[in-house]
């Protein structure tokens, strides 16, 4: 979408990604304040990647502020985040949510990391005409029951196994064998990978392990008389590292597929590039990419972080942005339902790519496959649109 509507821009969203490090003239004084809601975990297992996620939106309310704010009704409003832990609990969730629309009276909430905390809160945004806009959570069930408050920017299980399915099946890696968390998460994600995966892959060895977990001795020899090809590993970067050092010590020669968990520097500095060479994983966004909306977020994210950018904070930096483009085309930071419906025909260039919702409230935004070099940095190997050399992943 081209132009401006309601006096907000629309034009590429990474352009406000610059405008996060660039010197822009101030606008007018604004005449109010607009609160969004912002729901994620700050503290318990979960609370790394959500910094990840809260970062995203502090740098979006940054940027949207010194560009001069929400133009919304004639009048031009400041964002200011009000932030509740939820810690990945579901009760949690459902509870904040409940003060978000009963006391802060937010018109727009956005975040969650966890597919539970996020089917908890969704049904309280349609009860109080609350749009919720989610950043991380991917479990297909948040935007397949059909709640026409609910919105969804990343993609979806169902979207990421489909590239990976697309990525073993390209490279013949079969028997595939698996270790998985024994929870939604994991479980979702293995049952997502069978379905998608063609006739041609076997599935091997599956195996589940329950948080806390830290010996996967077994599952490594259940996989060595598989005779699998390559090893997935459905799992966040905590367990992910103490599995792929295990199965490397181990002298499993197998292929290695991880997570999104699995393709930062932040996971690079939990292991090193003797066990990470040559392991692919999906990313929704690989920061090194030489693509301008890519390069400017990525900049900007260095300079306001002093760490590399990572795929939650560009899928929540987008959200935000998306939920103003959405106050700007329904002329109100105030009335849910409007935000709402002006939410459901957006279509803007958002830093991870286009971002149009679907009748379910699901984006498409691209999901890319990555590998690690032998030298600590990574490639895009899928699609074969952005395959680029070691440093461009």
């Amino acid at each position: 979408m081209n132009g401006s509507m309601n006096g907000f821009p629309l034009r590429c969203l990474f352009s406000a990604a610059v405008a996060a490090i660039a010197p822009l003239h101030m606008a007018a004084a604004a005449d109010g304040t607009v609160t969004v809601g912002v729901v994620t975990a700050q503290t318990g297992p979960l609370a790394a990647p959500g910094k990840f996620q809260l970062n995203g939106f502090q740098l979006a309310a940054d940027a949207i502020n010194k560009a001069g704010g929400v133009k919304a009704g004639g009048k031009t409003h400041q964002v200011a985040l009000k932030v509740y832990d939820t810690r990945c609990n579901a009760a949690e969730g459902a509870s904040v949510m409940q003060r978000l629309a009963t006391i802060d009276k937010t018109p727009v909430v956005l975040g969650e990391l966890c597919t539970p905390v996020a089917a908890a809160e969704s049904p309280i945004a349609a009860d109080f005409q609350m749009p919720l806009i989610v950043t991380v959570a991917t479990g297909p069930s948040i935007t397949d029951q059909g709640n026409p408050y609910t919105f969804r920017v990343n993609a979806n299980n169902t979207q990421l196994t489909k590239a990976l399915a697309d990525y073993v099946s390209a490279r013949k890696l079969t028997p595939l064998a698996f270790i998985a968390w024994n929870n939604d998460a994991g479980r979702g994600g293995m049952n997502g990978m069978r379905k998608e995966l063609p006739k041609s892959v076997e599935v091997g060895y599956v195996g589940y392990f329950n948080v806390g977990e830290v010996d996967f001795s077994s599952h490594i020899a259940n996989i060595r008389s598989s005779g699998a090809k390559a090893v997935m590993l459905l799992m966040d970067e905590e367990p992910g590292a103490l599995a792929i050092k295990q199965i490397r010590d181990a002298g499993l020669a197998v292929d290695l597929i991880g997570t999104l968990a699995m393709g930062s520097n932040r996971f690079l500095d939990r292991l090193n590039t003797k066990y990470l060479a040559g392991m692919a994983q999906y990313n929704a966004f690989p920061p090194n990419l030489p693509t301008p909306r890519i390069k400017a977020f990525n900049d900007a994210y260095k300079a306001r972080f002093n760490e590399e950018s990572h795929g939650f904070a560009a899928q929540s930096y987008d959200g935000l942005h998306v939920a103003v483009a959405a106050m700007a085309k329904a002329g109100s930071v105030s009335d849910g339902k409007a935000i709402r419906d002006a939410l459901a025909g957006i279509s803007v260039e958002g830093v991870i790519g286009p971002i149009k919702f679907d009748a379910k409230g699901q984006a498409s935004p691209p999901v890319y496959i990555t590998q690690w070099c032998d030298d600590g940095r990574r490639r895009v190997v899928y699609p074969e649109a952005f395959v680029a050399d070691c440093g461009g992943g």
